[in-house]
């Protein structure tokens, strides 16, 4: 989909106009007298002010979609945002692959730089769809949007607009492409070509540890669930630097391409998503190379810890010990709470290594955060409340809304070992927080923050500006907060 400026409207064919009401219906009709009679009644909607004569720019034939949008409360940005996506749905709804969009009382309305950037971003995160394994006749089923054309005397803020919200959409379309690929095509491989192919391009540093190296490392916590795969572990680090950056910021996420629960094997229906556990990976790269298209006033540094979780004859058992990088030993008491293991490693490495000012973490770890929040708010657990702050302005900010949980020391009671100092689950109950207090020790002493995406991640039906299958959640919420931190941190 191509999304530009013009001053002037060109085809005149098809023309949608914005219109602030409190219903969510759009109004299709043309230059005729239902078109006059409508236009009138909106002059006098309270809703509505006229600065210009749109029945002036039209010609007789134009078919004009009104479409209504409504304020999202507390929430400016997104308001903007589901407006963009509602033009996108309207479109598919009837069939529309080309539009004129007038933004003269859009533009009026919306007042700020970064709120038309919004709407231009619902309207590109809105477009998306994942067809790569579709065949000829269901391509051609689907409505393909071409080109959508904005009209405002604003010729500066709207090419500015669209250029910014492109970089954030093809940043999350990197992201949702890589987690809606099935793990046949994505391993840890070729999940590292991929983030390689495209951090070369915006000249980020990138450098891997193999299975050697891993060893040598002591990074057994990888290693241990990677003892059951034909496909070998890899530590993915990428590094993006600024001349003038104050704080250094290092991310870190969970890169397991496939999970079938090791030898506590997962029910079949539990399995059928997990394609989806390398999300957190997928965020901190895509994130990552927003931050690099933005230039942000940070140093930052990606590691994914990178593996799948099979059943092979070598796998880790229940009951079986790891001795972690930084030297804490944990019993394995679930096969299935593999990806703490592996971000244990990836966490007390990059501490050790890079002595950042903040690490976050990001990760689908626990259907118990599922449970416990649901699929509109991302689990979010600190060690710092700054930190933490941050992360909550940049989620109210995107609409990529993150809920904290307490880490208290009582916590930790769950997750002591009879024969070693923790395991790697604390049972049923507090799961998403006891899973937090595992990770914690292995980030003691730093500004930590742990993002547990596991509701967020996926979506299982179309709405708004998220298409069903991957939401590409982190990628906004992590490159606003590093914006954010190097602001103000």
């Amino acid at each position: 989909m191509k999304l530009k400026h013009n001053v002037d409207f060109i085809k005149k064919d098809t023309v949608a106009i914005f219109v602030k009401v409190e219903k969510e219906q759009p109004k299709v009709c043309t230059f005729d007298k239902e078109y006059i009679d409508l236009f009138n009644s909106m002059v006098k909607d309270k809703y509505y002010t006229i600065s210009t004569p749109f029945a002036f720019a039209f010609s007789k034939n134009t078919r004009v979609i009104y479409i209504t949008y409504k304020e999202v409360k507390n929430y400016m940005y997104e308001t903007w945002k589901c407006a963009g996506a509602s033009l996108i749905k309207i479109m598919k709804d009837l069939h529309i692959s080309d539009i004129e969009v007038d933004m003269a009382e859009l533009f009026a309305e919306i007042g700020s730089m970064e709120s038309y950037e919004q709407f231009c971003l619902g309207m590109l995160l809105a477009s998306y769809s994942f067809n790569n394994y579709l065949g000829e006749k269901r391509l051609k089923d689907k409505t393909e949007i071409k080109n959508i054309l904005l009209v405002s005397e604003h010729k500066k803020d709207t090419e500015n607009a669209i250029v910014r919200a492109s970089q954030i959409a093809k940043n999350i379309f990197w992201t949702r492409d890589m987690v809606n690929e099935p793990s046949n095509v994505i391993n840890s491989l070729t999940f590292i070509e991929r983030a390689k192919k495209v951090a070369e391009k915006k000249k980020i540093t990138v450098f891997i540890l193999d299975e050697k190296q891993l060893k040598t490392q002591n990074m057994n916590g990888i290693l241990g669930v990677n003892a059951g795969s034909k496909n070998p572990p890899r530590l993915f680090v990428a590094q993006y630097k600024n001349p003038k950056a104050k704080k250094h910021v290092v991310l870190v996420g969970k890169g397991i391409t496939f999970d079938t629960g090791g030898m506590s094997l997962k029910p079949s229906d539990a399995m059928l998503g997990m394609k989806d556990d390398m999300a957190g990976a997928a965020a901190v790269c895509g994130a990552l190379f927003l931050i690099a298209d933005r230039n942000l006033k940070a140093n930052v540094t990606v590691i994914c810890p990178l593996t799948d979780n099979k059943t092979g004859s070598g796998a880790i058992n229940p009951g079986d010990i790891l001795k972690m990088h930084n030297g804490v030993t944990v019993e394995v008491v679930n096969t299935d709470a593999e990806g703490r293991l592996i971000l244990a490693d990836a966490l007390s490495y990059g501490i050790k290594k890079y002595k950042p000012d903040y690490i976050i973490d990001i990760a689908t770890l626990t259907g118990a955060c599922s449970i416990a929040l649901g699929k509109y708010a991302t689990g979010l657990l600190s060690t710092d409340e700054k930190l933490a702050n941050i992360i909550k302005d940049a989620g109210n900010d995107t609409y990529e809304r993150v809920w904290e949980l307490p880490l208290f020391e009582e916590y930790k009671e769950s997750i002591k070992s009879d024969i070693a100092d923790i395991k790697n689950t604390g049972g049923r109950e507090a799961g998403t927080i006891t899973a937090g207090q595992f990770l914690s020790y292995f980030t003691e002493g730093s500004k930590w923050a742990h993002l547990d995406i596991a509701c967020t991640s996926y979506s299982n039906v179309t709405e708004k500006y998220t298409s069903k299958g991957a939401t590409g959640v982190g990628v906004y919420l992590l490159a606003k907060t590093v914006e954010k931190i190097a602001e103000n941190g």
